[in-house]
C-alpha cells in the first residue's frame, strides 16, 4: 500500500501555521498588561484603594487638588457643593435634577480632560462630608472608552473608540492572560449591570466599583435559598440613605454569566434605599450589587465601552463580612 503524499504535506503545512501563532501567543502573554494596553492606544491612570474597596486618586480640578472616586455604579459624574463653589459656568438643573457645572480642565495623572459637564450635589455620609470631592460616574467612563483594572488599580482611557481590529486584539490578549468575558447590559437610568446566578437562580447585579461588598436585596432571600445571619457590619449611603445595618447570606454557588466563581457570601439589605429593586420603580429588575470586594477577588477588568466584564474562572474567595451576632 502506498501512502498518499497529500496527507503528510497538509499536516506539515498545518504545523507550520500553528507553530508561529503559538509562539506569538506565548510572547504576547509575557508582555505586561499595561504595556499591551499602551500599544493599543490606552492611557493608564494609576489608582489607589481604600480599606472600603473604593478606587480613587488625587487629581486637579481647574488647577485645584481634589480627591476623585472612580465609581462604575454612579450614573453621572458629580462634584461636591464645596468643590463646585470655585467653578465657573454654574447653572440650575431641571425640576428633579441637581444643578450642573462645566469643568474646564480635569487632570487625572498625566491625562487632561476639558469641558466636562458634571452635576453638583451635597455629598455626605452620616451627616459628614465624604472623603471624595469628585465622582467619575458611568457617563465619564463610557465617554472616554474606559477599562477599569480592579486588581491592579488602574483606569485606562482613550481619546477615541478602539477600532474593531484593536478590540479583537485586546480581547485576544485578555484571553491569553486567562480572562473570560461576561457580557454586560446598559440600563436607563444610566447603569451597567451583569447577569449572575446565585444558588443557580438568576440575579441581575449592578457593576459597582464604589460599593464595599456585593449585596443582594432582602426580598430575594426565599427565591435564592439564602438565610440571613445578623452582623455588626453597617453600610452608609450618600445623602438621605443614611446608615443601615446589614445581614449576611452565604451562597453555595455563584456565577457571573457562564463563569462560575468560588462560593461567596453577600451583604443583605433593602436595596430600594439605593434606587434598586423597588417593585414598580426604575431599575426594579436590578436585585443585587456586584461590589468592590468581589471585583477585586476575581481580578476583574470592566470594559465600560464594549460592555464586557473580564474575570478569571474560580479567581476569588468571595467577600468576608464579620458575622458576630448583633447585640
Amino acid at each position: 500500500m502506498r501512502l498518499k503524499a497529500g496527507k503528510p504535506i497538509n499536516a506539515l503545512l498545518t504545523l507550520c501555521l500553528i507553530f508561529p501563532w503559538t509562539l506569538n501567543a506565548q510572547k504576547t502573554a509575557r508582555i505586561s498588561l499595561p504595556e499591551q494596553f499602551a500599544r493599543l492606544g490606552y492611557e493608564p491612570i494609576e489608582l489607589q484603594r481604600t480599606a472600603e474597596n473604593h478606587l480613587f486618586l488625587f487629581g486637579k480640578l481647574n488647577g485645584r487638588r481634589r480627591s476623585v472616586l472612580v465609581d462604575s455604579g454612579w450614573s453621572f459624574t458629580t462634584v461636591s457643593t464645596n468643590a463646585a463653589r470655585k467653578l465657573p459656568s454654574s447653572r440650575g438643573g431641571g425640576t428633579n435634577e441637581p444643578p450642573s457645572v462645566l469643568i474646564e480642565e480635569l487632570k487625572l495623572g498625566r491625562n487632561s480632560f476639558s469641558n466636562q459637564l458634571t452635576r453638583v450635589e451635597r455629598m455626605v455620609f452620616d451627616g459628614q462630608a465624604t472623603p471624595f470631592e469628585v465622582v467619575l460616574g458611568c457617563d465619564f467612563l463610557r465617554r472616554h472608552f474606559a477599562v477599569i483594572d480592579c486588581l491592579n488599580q488602574r483606569l485606562y482611557v482613550r481619546s477615541s473608540a478602539p477600532t474593531e481590529q484593536e478590540q479583537i486584539k485586546l480581547e485576544g490578549i485578555l484571553r491569553a492572560n486567562g480572562f473570560e468575558a461576561v457580557a454586560l447590559d446598559l440600563k436607563n437610568p444610566l447603569a451597567i449591570t451583569c447577569p449572575a446566578r446565585v444558588n443557580d437562580q438568576p440575579v441581575e447585579m449592578l457593576v459597582d466599583t464604589g460599593a464595599v461588598w456585593s449585596t443582594l436585596d432582602v426580598r430575594q432571600l426565599d427565591r435564592l435559598g439564602l438565610r440571613a445571619l445578623p452582623t455588626l457590619a453597617k453600610i452608609s449611603g450618600v445623602g438621605r440613605t443614611g446608615t443601615r445595618g446589614v445581614a449576611v447570606g452565604e451562597a453555595e454557588s455563584f456565577a457571573l454569566g457562564d463563569v462560575r466563581m468560588k462560593d461567596a457570601n453577600f451583604a443583605l439589605m433593602d436595596l430600594s434605599d439605593w434606587g434598586l429593586a423597588a417593585p414598580g420603580k426604575e431599575l426594579s429588575e436590578v436585585q443585587g450589587i456586584l461590589g468592590g470586594a468581589e471585583l477585586l477577588a476575581n481580578g476583574a477588568l470592566i470594559d465600560c465601552h464594549r460592555l464586557k466584564l473580564w474575570v478569571k474562572r474560580g479567581g476569588g474567595n468571595g467577600i468576608r463580612i464579620v458575622t458576630q451576632p448583633a447585640r
